[in-house]
Order: structure tokens, then sequence, then C-alpha cells
């Protein structure tokens, strides 16, 4: 289990309840395209998938454990069986976070396109779905972009779409401009390139629409750090796997590197006791219409 789930989880906010039932609509008994007897027996067969060659990887000691071996996402209780998850409950206190604390999210999110960037195993992704939104749920993954659209399959979820992408590669037309709001959670701190990302899901949203940040943030007060400087403590071992990371921010780098690619920055980035005892950084851009970025030393100077 991750050493996270160690940490008790912020059940306090009003909302938290409220998104808890949402998630019970997700059990057995609510399955619709298969029997439960198929379910737990392709759940079972997720859970020990171990395969390098379907990621398009040609040495697996080369990547990370994460990519090679299948391992759930968020803690899901089924009904008759529960499968817990390496990030435990956090997508429930995640969006909390966000309805209750940053007040950037509504209860309902009917009518609205909400696209989920680095879904995992798709926790994040029902809940928004459940909630009301239509999704579109990408994952560079393939393994974990397949067990979410079995999920999805096998409840019938009509307002999901998952598909097998890298964020980096969502630059087609039909996705441009597209978006009310884009959920980046858990995700910033393992790109090679965050200023890009920040970028592409800029030109996702609408004009008005606004992108959600959760990512890890750094105890140091003004420099960013680079992931060199404690991989080996991150990246654990064959039996519990660690994520791998790439940059650190301080709320204020964060926040600077949003307005550059263009973002109205309405909520103060800021580390909330969230997760883990040193807690996480969010923060809250708006689009409010197209504008040019700053693209001095910019990786693709292409880029919208």
């Amino acid at each position: 289990m991750d050493e996270a789930c160690t940490v008790s989880i912020e059940t306090s906010l009003p909302v938290y309840a409220h998104l808890h039932d949402l998630m019970s609509g997700y059990q057995l008994k609510d399955l619709v395209n298969v029997s439960p007897e198929a379910f737990k027996k392709r759940i079972h067969g997720f859970l020990n998938l171990r395969d390098y060659a379907m990621e398009g990887f040609e040495d697996p000691t080369k990547q990370e454990p994460l990519s090679v071996d299948f391992h759930w996402g968020h803690h899901h209780d089924f009904g008759e069986f529960a499968v817990p998850g390496r990030m435990c409950k956090h997508h429930m206190s995640m969006i909390a976070v966000f309805v209750d604390e940053l007040q950037a999210l509504p209860r309902s999110l009917k009518g609205l396109r909400v696209l989920d960037v680095g879904c995992y195993t798709g926790g994040a992704s029902l809940l928004l779905c459940a909630m009301g939104a239509e999704v579109i749920a990408i994952e560079e993954t393939r393994k974990y972009a397949e067990c979410l659209d079995y999920l999805r399959y096998a409840f019938n979820v009509e307002k999901l779409e998952v598909r097998h992408l890298s964020l980096y590669d969502c630059t087609s037309p039909e996705l441009q401009d597209w978006f009310d709001i884009v959920l980046c959670a858990g995700v910033l701190h393992h790109l090679s390139d965050p200023k890009l990302a920040l970028r592409i899901m800029f030109n996702l949203l609408k004009d008005g629409g606004k992108c959600l940040l959760e990512t890890k943030a750094t105890a140091r007060e003004h420099l960013m750090e680079f992931c060199s400087a404690w991989s080996k403590r991150e990246r654990g071992n064959g039996d519990d796997p660690a994520g791998w990371n790439s940059l650190l921010f301080t709320p204020e780098q964060l926040a600077g590197m949003m307005t550059d690619v263009g973002y109205e920055v309405i909520q103060p980035c800021r580390v909330i006791k969230y997760k883990t005892p040193e807690g996480r950084l969010f923060a809250v851009g708006r689009r409010n219409s197209h504008v040019d970025m700053r693209r001095a030393g910019l990786s693709v100077r292409t880029v919208r």
C-alpha cells in the first residue's frame, strides 16, 4: 500500500459525504453489460497484468514499474468486494477540496464538458460523471486506459469517453476550445515539460473555462526542485513502486508559469494539508480569451 494511504484523508468538507454516496453507484448491483462473475474475473485479470510490450516499450528495465505492471489507482468498493488503490480515496478528497475549499467546482456538473488528464484507473473520471459531467478521460499508459474503458462499458457510463493519449498528443482540432473544465490532478510533477503541458490545456479550454491543478509541492521556498535530488527516495522498489517526478513547484512558481502561458490565476496557488503530511499544491486558472504566451525557450515553438 502507498505510504500516503496511512495519512487520514480529508472527510470534514461538507461535499465529501455526497461524493462518497455518488461512488456507491458503481457496485456489482449497478452492472449493466456484464455479469458479476465476468466482472470479477476481468478485474482480477487487470490486477495480475504484467506487460511492457503492450505499451510499446523495448526494455522494461528502462521504464517505471507503474507503467510496466498494473497497479490499481483509487480505492473502489464494488459492494461484494473492494479493490484497494495506491491513491486510496484521494479522488473524493481532491474533488471535495475543489468544491468546498476553493469553490472552483459546483456540486452539480450537469451540462459541463470535463477533460480528466492522466485518469489512471478512473476514480476521478467516474466521480465527475456521477456529478453530471460529460467526461473525456485521457491516459498515456494503455493498460490503465483499457481498465477504465472496461468500467465504462460494464456500468454503461454513457457520458464517459476514454482515450489512450498523452496530454502532449491533445493538439487535434476537434479538442481545441472545447472543454469547460480541465482537471490535471497528480500529473504535472510527472511531466517532462510542464510549461508546454499548461499551454496545451489552455488551448483545450473554452473562453471562460477553468484549469484545476493538483500537484506535488516542494518544501523549498524559492527554487524549483529537480527530480535528481530525490529520485532514489521516490522510486521505491519492485514490491512498492513509487511514482516518478520531474519538477516540483512553489505556489509562486506555478502561478508565474500559469500566467506566462495565458491563464488568469483566479485562486491563490497554495499548499493544502491533504494526502500527505506535507500537503499538496492546488491552483485554479481561467482562460478569459485565447492570447499568445511567453515563448522564449519553449521546447515546441509551433504550439498554438
